[in-house]
Order: C-alpha cells, then structure tokens, then sequence
C-alpha cells in the first residue's frame, strides 16, 4: 500500500482529469474513483487502516 500523500495526489489527479471531461458516464466514473483515492487517504489518516508491506501478506506472496 501507498502512503497517504500517494491517495491524496492521485485523488487530485483524477478529479483535475475529470474536470476535463465531458461524457457524463466517464465523468461519473473518474468522480468517484477521485473520492476512493480520498476515501483511503483519510482512512490511512485517521488509523482506521494500515499500510503493511507485501512480506507481511503472506496471500500476496508469489508462490514458486
């Protein structure tokens, strides 16, 4: 997982991107994805989840 200044630029991307655009369907849609980026910034943020690296998610792991 990415660190909370990583959600926060890429929320603000996707909301500058959005602005952009005039199809209401892909407007709606980066919208939302912009509100998720922040969604998980503030959650980082405020401890309700945690950022771990891959090793300690053994489901993650590439099994050889």
């Amino acid at each position: 997982m990415q660190s909370v200044s990583y959600y926060l630029e890429q929320s603000e991307k996707v909301e500058r991107l959005s602005g952009l655009i005039t199809d209401k369907l892909a407007k709606d849609g980066l919208t939302k994805m912009a509100q998720d980026y922040g969604d998980i910034a503030e959650d980082l943020q405020s401890g309700a989840i945690e950022i771990r690296d891959r090793e300690q998610m053994p489901q993650l792991v590439h099994q050889r």
